[in-house]
């Protein structure tokens, strides 16, 4: 009869733990799935490395754009609140160079035309807007705005077939026709042609959306060009 010295106790199963094949038998994986992990162990590992990099780079650098997007912005604002002209200027041109490729600096390009166009300098100011606008794609909002600048530039210049041209392209945009057809109006009265300039008057008039001002202001160049149009009779 064995003595309770001899009875030892059964020793525990002592699992290990540097056996990878028990893990991917415990996920119930499909054989091929599994033969073709242990073949590839090596390569999977580095493509995971190389995905955990990828994200951590990406997480960077939507981090350091945000940054770069929030201090331009501080520095448009510092720049256009400047009531020196001459540093407002030094300040935008500063901010355009620095945050190269964010939206203030493309704001700081656009308002240095602004600048140059309020002092009379025409030409600068359409070198300025014509490089903003060839930046802009054409989805993108101030597309029509920096067309409308520039047309403004060209009429203001003397220039009015060029501006024509760009009122002609403004009306294409949504939003946008019957302020440019006004325009287009305006224009061919400066070049003496009440002909046309009553043709466009008119559609602007047929315009539903048109607000009253705006109507009634149309309507008095209708009727004060009507007098002086000849009728074409049949």
């Amino acid at each position: 009869m064995p003595t309770p010295e001899n009875r030892r106790k059964p020793e525990p199963e002592l699992i290990d733990i540097e056996k990878k094949d028990s893990l991917l038998d415990e996920l119930n994986l499909p054989p091929h799935v599994i033969k073709f992990i242990r073949a590839n162990a090596r390569n999977i590992q580095i493509i995971a490395a190389l995905l955990v990099v990828l994200v951590l780079a990406w997480s960077y650098y939507d981090y350091y754009t945000q940054v770069k997007q929030d201090k331009a912005a501080l520095a448009l604002s510092s720049a256009v609140k400047q009531k020196d002209t001459v540093g407002r200027l030094e300040s935008l041109t500063s901010v355009a160079k620095e945050y190269s490729g964010t939206g203030a600096a493309l704001w700081s390009r656009l308002e240095e035309g602004h600048l140059a166009f309020k002092e009379g300098r025409y030409d600068e100011a359409l070198t300025k807007y014509q490089d903003v606008y060839d930046d802009l794609s054409g989805s993108n909002p101030l597309q029509p705005l920096v067309l409308y600048a520039m047309a403004l530039a060209h009429e203001n210049g003397g220039q009015l077939e060029q501006a024509l041209d760009n009122y002609r392209k403004l009306a294409e945009n949504q939003g946008f026709k019957s302020m440019a057809l006004t325009a287009e109006g305006r224009i061919y009265e400066l070049q003496g042609d009440q002909t046309k300039a009553l043709k466009v008057y008119r559609q602007v008039a047929e315009d539903k959306a048109l607000s009253s001002q705006n109507r009634s202001l149309i309507e008095e160049k209708i009727n004060s060009l009507q007098g002086s149009v000849p009728q074409v009779t049949g």
